[in-house]
């Protein structure tokens, strides 16, 4: 077991209850996301999030053990959160080639119905309802969305949904159908990467962690990763890499302070990424400014643009968190599952064409659940539990961000 792993358990078994009313009271007047994903690094030495997915695929991957989780913890939020509803529909992103995917939104209908709500899944761009396979041979039905009195419904038996669970991260922007309508979306349309960034949601996870760290006794740096932001650049037409650049000497001289006062004889290094978006796209590493004053063309041209072709004009740059993890001698990294706020299950994002330091959300990667029977029950965070703390430290970074931008439009 890890030093950082060892720090985190230690302290969970021994300070459980204060550490479940910290978050109480972080939590108050901020509710949860009904759901989230948050990729995780750990190097031995620290454990950080370095991305939180509001839009989570991957549902697919979770053991039975962990949907039953699911199951149970969806009951608790919309009984808590939206006692009236009894219809939910569902909204999948646009692409349907996939099948993993589909997999994937099958087993989160599966998931909503199993909680007891009846639910349909509504497509965006298809005019006629379409039967789509998934990869193990399972069948969805996707609908064709209307309006009906400001009510977002479907045109089959007339469903008119008290709820809108969005899997959809909206990058190229809002859909005009879903502006003003009157139910509730999961989450607000306005979390859509179109709008959202990295850097506004990792700096609300610097407060909160500084918040933790300074109540529990613990250096945030262990459990967060240095970020600079750097706005208007233009990859392909090479404007605003200085800025990059500067950025980049900026986080390694802060990492290798860091690295001094532990004793870290590894060479910083960083992730530059788009400041929007996912799939792994628009991110490269560097271990000096010159790396990117020095960037080929054909990395320009792949840090330009992002999913449904949106041109990349911001990055963040975050702290590299080289990772210890390995599953059946592969290189890996953890992705914690939650609802309402609260961990129901772990999978490893795996890759064995890349090393520790690569990011592993590329070609060739693989999901496997790896979280069962965990090593040891830690009083309320029995899950990953180290694992599941960070997650849930980012989600309510994110719930944090909900609460003081109002981006629930």
């Amino acid at each position: 077991m890890s030093e950082i792993i060892n720090i985190l358990g230690e302290l969970l078994k021994k300070k459980d209850g204060e550490i479940s009313a910290w978050f109480s009271g972080a939590r108050m007047n901020t509710p949860p996301f009904y759901y989230c994903s948050v990729d995780i690094r750990h190097s031995g030495r620290k454990i950080a999030p370095v991305d939180t997915n509001l839009f989570p695929a991957g549902f697919n991957n979770l053991s039975e053990r962990n949907r039953e989780s699911a199951i149970s913890e969806t009951k608790k939020y919309f009984n808590k959160y939206h006692p009236d509803t009894k219809k939910i529909l569902i909204i999948p992103e646009n692409h349907t080639r996939n099948l993993f995917y589909l997999e994937n939104i099958y087993v989160l209908n599966s998931i909503i119905e199993s909680a007891g709500f009846e639910t349909q899944i509504g497509g965006l761009e298809v005019t006629t309802e379409t039967q789509l396979e998934t990869k193990s041979g399972k069948k969805i039905s996707i609908q064709p969305l209307i309006l009906k009195d400001a009510h977002l419904a479907t045109t089959k038996n007339d469903f008119i949904p008290d709820i809108v669970v969005v899997n959809n991260d909206f990058s190229s922007g809002a859909p005009p159908i879903l502006s003003n309508i009157k139910q509730k979306l999961l989450p607000g349309i306005g979390f859509g990467w179109y709008r959202r960034r990295k850097t506004i949601h990792f700096d609300s996870y610097a407060h909160i962690t500084n918040e933790f760290s300074h109540n529990f006794g613990i250096d945030p740096w262990l459990i967060s990763a240095i970020f600079h932001k750097c706005g208007k650049v233009n990859f392909r037409e090479k404007i605003g890499l200085e800025c990059v650049a500067l950025g980049v000497e900026r986080v390694i001289s802060k990492i290798q302070k860091k690295y001094n006062e532990y004793g870290v004889k590894d060479e910083p290094y960083v992730f530059v990424k788009a400041d929007s978006g996912t799939y792994g796209m628009g991110i490269m590493t560097a271990k000096s400014g010159k790396d990117i004053l020095e960037i080929n063309k054909k990395s320009r041209h792949k840090m330009d643009v992002i999913k449904e072709g949106v041109t990349n004009t911001e990055v963040i740059i975050q702290e590299g968190v080289p990772t210890i993890d390995m599953v059946d001698g592969k290189t890996a990294e953890p992705m914690m599952y939650l609802i309402g706020g609260n961990p129901v299950g772990c999978s490893y994002r795996i890759n064995a064409s890349r090393d520790a330091y690569s990011n592993l959300n590329s070609p060739g990667m693989e999901f496997q659940n790896v979280c069962e029977g965990d090593t040891e029950v830690l009083g309320s965070h029995s899950l990953c539990p180290a694992q599941g703390l960070i997650a849930k430290l980012a989600e309510l970074a994110a719930a944090r961000e909900n609460h003081e931008i109002d981006w629930d439009i």
